[in-house]
């Protein structure tokens, strides 16, 4: 019977420590969430709502300082250009928060 309640309070343990590490993982996508939209707005200087390639640099370089996503890739490789391109869905020579949140949800 000793033997019966350790184990169930076992099994309860490390199912309050599974939910809590899936809530930990929830709330550390939610603070990139917050630190990539943080980046974004302050890279786009103009305030237009999107990203220019300059401002995309600079979101980037931004991001990979706060290890997010792939930046550190792309900043370590150049591939700010092919990075810009993937992400401009409609081809306006500009990257809205609308597109990096769908390039987010793709990964």
């Amino acid at each position: 019977m000793k033997l019966f309640k350790s184990s169930l309070v076992a099994v309860a343990l490390g199912s309050l420590l599974a939910l809590n590490g899936a809530a930990s993982a929830q709330e550390n996508a939610d603070d990139h969430h917050s630190v990539a939209e943080a980046n974004f707005q302050a890279a786009d200087a103009d305030g237009n709502g999107a990203l220019d390639r300059g401002e995309f640099k600079a979101f980037i370089n931004a991001n990979a300082e706060n290890n997010l996503g792939r930046a550190k890739q792309i900043r370590r490789f150049k591939a700010y250009g092919r990075a810009f391109s993937r992400l401009d869905e409609d081809g306006n020579k500009s990257v809205s928060w609308a597109e990096v949140q769908a390039a987010q949800a793709g990964e």
